[in-house]
């Protein structure tokens, strides 16, 4: 909150420290959350371990989380640089890496699918 109401200040006097500001503050917040991230990760690896799911489909999601995440972070300082257009580059090639690692994933979703119909 501290660092919105900063920015606002600063986009008056020096657009570009205002800028600079958001974008540590921000990376400053997802170095908060890390901590959460990494008890969420754990949680998952547990209950999937527990499931009997391959690992590798595990990693493949944990990819696809990451990637989400990472996306919408990079997309939205984009946007609080005032470039909408590269945000949405930004996205569409997030999108794009999504669906590659979400690929295999699919495909042995439907492949137990088919093997259970007679």
């Amino acid at each position: 909150m501290c660092a919105a109401v900063l920015s606002l200040l600063l986009r008056k006097l020096r657009p570009e420290a205002s800028v600079v500001l958001t974008i540590a503050a921000g990376a400053m917040a997802v170095l908060m959350v890390l901590p959460q991230l990494q008890q969420i990760v754990s949680a998952l690896t547990a209950l999937i371990q527990t499931g009997g799911v391959q690992e590798r489909y595990m990693t493949q999601l944990l990819k696809i989380g990451g990637i989400s995440l990472l996306m919408d972070f990079a997309a939205q300082t984009c946007r609080d640089a005032s470039e909408a257009g590269l945000a949405l580059k930004v996205e569409f090639a997030g999108r794009v890496m999504l669906i590659a690692l979400a690929f295999p994933v699919m495909q042995a979703l439907l492949s137990q699918i088919i093997s259970l119909s007679p």
